[in-house]
This record gives structure tokens, sequence and C-alpha cells, in this order.
């Protein structure tokens, strides 16, 4: 029986307004605070869920910066859920095309997770209109360790190898059940019980006809990485780069940031925040909005 989840179940209502722009073939969701076309930040979810994971962050950062938007990738939110190929490429040049489309001269990217190899990505691609990267819980995608060697074996890092598996655990994502699991390998032992009482937007979503197939596809197409896309990821970007780290985060490992510089020739900051794990603009959101409105500012 095919679900039927409203979109006020997934575009909570807030200081925001709800935008959906055609870029690329499809059709996004953002959720937009300011008018300024000079210049915009952009923000971007990680796995598994949507823009509201910067539902706190984004009014504070509204007051900082002329702009600043949250954008639900391909296949997560309510931006289109396409079941075709998709590759990081793709996640990079629809983010992208969202900016240009909506007639922004110039923009900042920050990621949080998957969000934070799409702004890797990004960077590699070099668009005249970027000014600089933030990425949050995301070491570069060329720098990760093997979950089995070096890296420390842990059960965070375990799930996240399963997940890029055949299975997909597609209908554990669908029940909602993968959520409370992902939280409690990946955040601060602290957070978990608050990340998943507020987790039912995330849940909503993933209920939606395709929603957990293309959000594992999305997650699949950040960690599978094509020789192609290897190749762009190893250019260095030329423009200033913010690291933030969750000292608790559980699915990556020190190591696994440590090879970030080699992948950047321009400003590279990297802030470690503690009592935070993995999802940091909702375990850290003051943290996050200070240390993204000084970049932005600097």
């Amino acid at each position: 029986m095919t679900t039927l989840i409203p979109a006020s179940a997934i575009e909570l209502e807030g200081p925001w307004t709800h935008r959906h722009v055609s870029a690329g073939g499809a059709t996004f969701h953002v959720a937009d605070m300011g008018e300024d076309m000079d210049h915009a930040l952009v923000l971007l979810h990680g796995f598994p869920e949507h823009w509201w994971a910067w539902r706190d962050v984004l009014p504070v950062l509204a007051g900082r910066t002329p702009r600043v938007f949250a954008l639900d990738l391909r296949g997560f939110g309510t931006s289109d859920l396409t079941r075709g190929e998709c590759d990081l490429r793709q996640m990079a040049s629809d983010v992208i095309g969202v900016v240009r489309a909506l007639g922004v001269s110039s923009f900042s990217v920050a990621g949080m997770g998957i969000g934070g190899t799409v702004a890797w990505m990004i960077g590699a691609l070099s668009p005249l209109e970027l000014r600089s990267v933030a990425v949050l819980s995301a070491p570069h995608p060329l720098g990760i360790q093997p979950i089995v060697g070096r890296a420390p074996w842990a059960g965070g890092r375990v799930l996240r190898g399963r997940l890029t598996l055949p299975t997909g655990r597609e209908r554990s994502l669908h029940k909602g059940s993968l959520v409370t699991t992902m939280y409690r390998a990946w955040a601060s032992p602290a957070s978990v019980e608050a990340l998943v009482s507020q987790s039912g937007p995330y849940r909503a979503a993933l209920r939606r006809p395709f929603a957990a197939h293309t959000a594992l596809r999305g997650f699949t197409s950040a960690r599978r990485l094509s020789r192609s896309v290897k190749r762009t990821l190893s250019e260095p970007l030329r423009v200033p780069v913010l690291s933030l780290v969750g000292h608790d985060d559980g699915a990556w490992s020190s190591l696994d940031h440590a090879a970030d510089a080699q992948f950047v020739d321009a400003p590279l900051t990297q802030i470690v925040i503690r009592e935070a794990g993995h999802f940091l603009p909702e375990e850290a959101p003051k943290d996050v909005a200070e240390a993204l409105a000084r970049h932005i500012g600097a």
C-alpha cells in the first residue's frame, strides 16, 4: 500500500521560505532566508536527513550573512526522488545549478556528512561562483582509511560499510529503525535521545514512495567513487576550507581527517567540537553557526 506523506510533514514552517527550484532536469527544495543576490551560503544535509537538520542554524546565520538556504539533495526530502543513476559529480552539479537558477552571483557551501562529500566535489569542480567551502563530519573522500586496516574497528564504522552493501537496508530505513541505529552509532551518547525524539520529519520523508531507495542510492554515490570522480577529486581546492569535526563522531576516526590538507591549496582550518558526534548542526548548533559565520565573514 502506497503511503501518502503530505509535504507539510517535511517542509515545516519557520522563519524561512520554502521554494522549489528547477535545475539539471530535476526540482529541488530549499528553505531560504534572505533575498540577497550577490552571495549566499548553501547548507547541505547528511544521511539519512534533509534540510531540517539545519533548523537551529539557519536563523542564526540569517542574522550574520546576506542570504542562507538549506537544500534537499537529489533523492532526499521533497526534492525529486529520481530513480536513475546518480553519482557524486551529478550531486555537486545539482547544487551549482540551483545557485545559478536562483540568480545568485557567488556562493559558499557548507555540507555535513554526505553533504560534506558533495561540498568537497563542488570545490574540486571549481565553479567561478564559489568563494569558500565548509565540511562538517566529512573527511576528504580520497583520504578516508579502509574500515579494516589502520582505522579502529568500531561499530559506527562497520555500519558505514554495511550501508553501501547491495542489500541496502532499504526496509529498515523506510520503517525508521535504521535512523535510530545511526544516531546510536554515530552521535555523541549525550545527544542520542534528543536526536531520536526530533527525527519525525526525517522518518516522514523516508516513508514516501521510493524515498528510502533514493536516499540509500545517494549515500552509496557519495561513498563508491568512479575513476572519473576520483580524478576530479584529486584536484586541490583553491578556496578557503573550514572543517568541523565532532570529537565523538562514530562514523570517522582522526586518521580519516589526517589527509585533508593534501587536497587544499588554500587556507584550511579544522575545529574539533567537544561533546558532539557526527550530526553537528543538531548536536552543537551554536558552535556550528558561530564557526560558519566567522568563516564566511573572513
